[in-house]
This record gives structure tokens, C-alpha cells and sequence, in this order.
């Protein structure tokens, strides 16, 4: 039988059936053993985030409502409902924002440049088309005075709200 005791030994252990106590050998990992136990990390890692990625609550946009969605943060101060939204790659202008009474709804599309004759792939990662993302707020808001910026990338929406009834510690 084998054991791993500590990093870098593999132990195999002996019965000793005369005493009853056990002996074992140890053989230390050698670069190969190593090296071969660092891309089983690597692939778990990058199966982890396989599922992760496919996971129904990234599935579920990929029906009516679009087919995948920018990261939002929501923040709640005392005056205000904050979001902030990941809007690399899309055009700002061609964005439709539609406002209910404690939700909102984002809708665009990101198109990325075209590119050349790609005759390989070696990592896709970034999400394009069409998406449609809705928020939702635990307060009621008021829309009449929304403030919108964009910098870097990321779009802010401030929205005040009606009753103030949170406490920051």
C-alpha cells in the first residue's frame, strides 16, 4: 500500500506480522513525479473553472433574455444605489437602459474587432453579442435624477433613493 506522509515522499508501508509494528521505505518524488503532480493542480484548476463558468446561473441568460452578462457590483449607501457595471468592448451610446421601481434593465451588444484569417485558436475567453442584464435593488429608487459616468471601461449608475433607512457601521 501506498501513502503519501509528507510533500515530495511517497511511503509504501510493510506489515510486520512477527511484532506487529509496521516499517516503511520512503521514496522521495523526483522532478518527473513533481512536474506530473503540478499539471494534475493545473488541470483541477482549470476544470474548477470550467464549471464554474458553465454553471446554470451563467446558463440561464442564454435563453430570452441574452446570451451572457456583464459582471455588476451594486452598492448601497445611505443616500444612494450604486452600480457598476463591466462594459469593455461596448459602445456606450448603443446601450438601452430601462429603469421599473427597483430594478433596472442594461441591454447591448459587444462586437470585437474582426480579425485576419484565423487558422488556430488558443484561448477564447471574452464574451461577445448580444446580453440583457437586469438589476434589482432591495429599495425603491427614484429615477427622475439618475447619473451616469463611464470610465475605463466601467459604467457607473447612481440612483438615489427614496427612503434612507441604511446604517453603515
Amino acid at each position: 500500500m501506498w501513502k503519501q506522509f509528507l510533500p515530495g515522499e511517497i511511503c509504501r508501508i510493510n506489515p510486520v506480522t512477527d511484532q506487529g509494528v509496521y516499517s516503511r521505505q520512503v521514496k522521495i518524488m523526483d522532478d518527473f513525479d513533481r512536474r506530473i503532480l503540478e499539471e494534475f493542480k493545473e488541470l483541477e484548476r482549470q476544470m474548477g473553472r470550467m464549471l464554474r463558468a458553465a454553471s446554470m446561473s451563467r446558463m440561464i441568460p442564454m435563453t430570452s433574455s441574452g446570451g451572457w452578462q456583464p459582471a455588476v457590483d451594486v452598492y448601497e449607501t445611505t443616500d444612494d444605489i450604486i452600480i457598476l457595471m463591466d462594459t469593455a468592448g461596448i459602445d456606450i451610446n448603443h446601450l438601452t437602459i430601462t429603469a421599473e421601481k427597483n430594478r433596472i434593465i442594461v441591454e447591448g451588444r459587444r462586437n470585437l474587432p474582426k480579425r485576419g484569417n484565423v487558422c488556430c485558436i488558443h484561448q477564447l475567453e471574452i464574451e461577445m453579442g448580444y446580453f440583457k442584464r437586469t438589476i434589482s435593488f432591495p429599495v425603491t429608487v427614484k429615477f427622475a435624477e439618475p447619473v451616469f459616468s463611464c470610465q475605463n471601461g466601467i459604467l457607473e449608475i447612481r440612483l438615489s433613493k427614496e427612503t434612507r433607512n441604511c446604517s453603515i457601521p
